[in-house]
């Protein structure tokens, strides 16, 4: 005897909604993350062999200083080689959402509900704290600015090279590995991880120490903050951009230990605790006090 308001599904929908939920190749997810982070590293790396064979680049390039390195291969150059790197990162993690994850990219935070608005507050976020840090340094005589030439930066250049960046250490660090260790432990400890994995990426910077290092881990928690609330990429990848881009090429910091070329020349006096001297403004304390006045406005505001 039948019920009328049984609901009775087809044999087909209970295969298809079987295959949506296919598990992972490999189960455990800080496992998926160690592997995807060699990978894209190593791989990505080597794609600076394409220049190679070109004669783009040398390896004597290769072999220098941070700095010296990118005064001898030029902006242009330098973009390039960021380009090819964030797309070698991107094709590979494809190949693992696909294969190994068994997921899609959009679910690494690429969602395109409301990205205008992430977007927007990421390259906000990101101006704003490096333009009130250099104000209040200026302010406060730490900073004198010594002249300003829109001319002689390559604007064009240096939007590539940062955008590029921004997209690369995003995708890997925010993306990929940020993802795959929330799928294995509490969130806040797999954004702890992900952001030491990003301090240690820069730990062959020119100019490192112990300040920039803890600043650069609490950049990697501000960036990534976002992410474990609304998993989302396009406000840490917006912020990351406009944070590196204001830095150099508009206020004349050091990026990460990187002197580039900028529109306002600067000149800093005091100690390097408080202007972050060679390192950048990412090697002073007082981004540190900032950075953790935001984490905390972040957290709160946008945790469920």
């Amino acid at each position: 005897m039948s019920d009328e308001n049984t609901i009775i599904i087809p044999t087909e929908q209970l295969a298809s909604a079987e295959k949506t939920t296919k598990k992972p190749a490999i189960k455990r997810g800080w496992i998926r993350a160690i592997i995807g982070l060699f990978l894209i590293t190593i791989l990505s790396s080597l794609s600076a062999i394409l220049l190679l064979f070109t004669g783009t680049i040398t390896l004597e390039m290769l072999k220098m200083s941070g700095n010296d390195s990118f005064n001898a291969m030029g902006i242009n150059v330098m973009a390039l080689v960021m380009l090819l790197q964030a797309v070698t990162a991107f094709l590979i993690i494809c190949f693992l959402r696909r294969f190994i994850d068994k997921e899609s990219v959009n679910s690494l935070g690429f969602s395109l509900l409301g990205y205008k608005t992430d977007l927007l507050k990421g390259l906000g976020w990101g101006a704003a704290m490096i333009s009130v840090g250099f104000v209040a340094l200026y302010v406060s005589g730490f900073i004198t600015i010594t002249n300003t030439d829109f001319i002689a930066v390559p604007w064009f250049g240096y939007l590539g090279l940062f955008l590029f960046v921004a997209l690369f250490e995003e995708i890997l660090v925010r993306g990929y590995v940020l993802t795959n260790l929330m799928a294995s432990m509490n969130k806040y400890w797999a954004l702890v991880v992900s952001s030491l994995i990003f301090s240690v990426m820069h730990l062959a910077n020119d100019n490192v120490s112990i300040l920039p290092t803890i600043n650069l881990f609490l950049a990697g928690i501000l960036l990534g903050i976002y992410t474990i609330h609304k998993r989302n990429l396009w406000f840490p990848i917006a912020m990351h951009f406009t944070w590196n881009f204001m830095q150099g090429p508009v206020l004349g910091f050091e990026v990460s230990g990187l002197k580039t070329d900028s529109f306002i020349n600067q000149q800093i006096a005091g100690h390097e605790l408080i202007t972050g001297g060679q390192f950048g403004f990412e090697g002073s304390i007082l981004l540190t006090v900032m950075m953790i006045a935001a984490i905390y406005y972040l957290d709160r505001k946008y945790k469920s």
